[in-house]
């Protein structure tokens, strides 16, 4: 998501030269509501009390490696995918529907995978594990696209996604009125996600 933020707030800034901008960075849920931020970009199921919030887009999973580790014509190989070490993201996904390596491997045709491979409990750290070649791993898209763009993961049976139950919105503080920069920031940020999306 970084990668995915930082190409736009780099746009942003280009064109708006006087609005500083204050990037706060956490796994933790920022208190909008009460002032810890002007503005926040969210991903869950939208069910925040206290915020108002902007539908900015939807959220799939997908499998992902570094691309030294699958061999050519093996990027949709159920019978290559099982026998390769399974990287499990422990981090909670609380209300997301997130599949389990049984509920991919089923998808694509493959053998159910045994609970033993390498069990992380960051997100972060699991796509630096794929990134490291230490396995395959399933992952937010949204997380990874730029990666698999620029060619540094490979995404595997690319034509499965498994669609989750969140979602990325904006919010923003339910008692309090944007300010004019925060709006600018607010409308330029949906419209340049909505000019991608189309």
């Amino acid at each position: 998501m970084m990668n995915w933020l930082m190409d736009r707030l780099n746009r942003f800034s280009e064109t708006h030269e006087n609005i500083d901008l204050r990037l706060n960075v956490t796994e933790k849920l920022m208190d909008v509501s009460h002032g810890e931020a002007d503005i926040g970009i969210r991903c869950g199921q939208g069910d925040w009390p206290g915020v108002n919030k902007t539908w900015l887009m939807d959220e799939e999973a997908v499998l992902v490696c570094s691309p030294h580790l699958v061999p050519s014509g093996k990027m949709a190989c159920s019978e290559w995918l099982a026998t390769q070490k399974l990287i499990h993201d422990d981090t909670p996904h609380p209300g997301a529907d997130f599949p389990t390596w049984n509920d991919v491997l089923k998808t694509v045709g493959a053998p159910d995978a045994l609970e033993s491979g390498l069990h992380i409990n960051s997100t972060s750290a699991v796509i630096l594990a794929a990134l490291s070649g230490r396995g395959v791993a399933i992952v937010r898209y949204a997380l990874v696209k730029q990666l698999i763009e620029t060619g540094q993961l490979v995404q595997l049976h690319p034509d499965h996604r498994w669609p989750l139950k969140w979602s990325y919105y904006l919010v923003t503080p339910q008692q309090k009125v944007m300010r004019d920069e925060v709006k600018v920031f607010h409308d330029w940020l949906l419209q340049d996600v909505v000019s991608d999306r189309s």
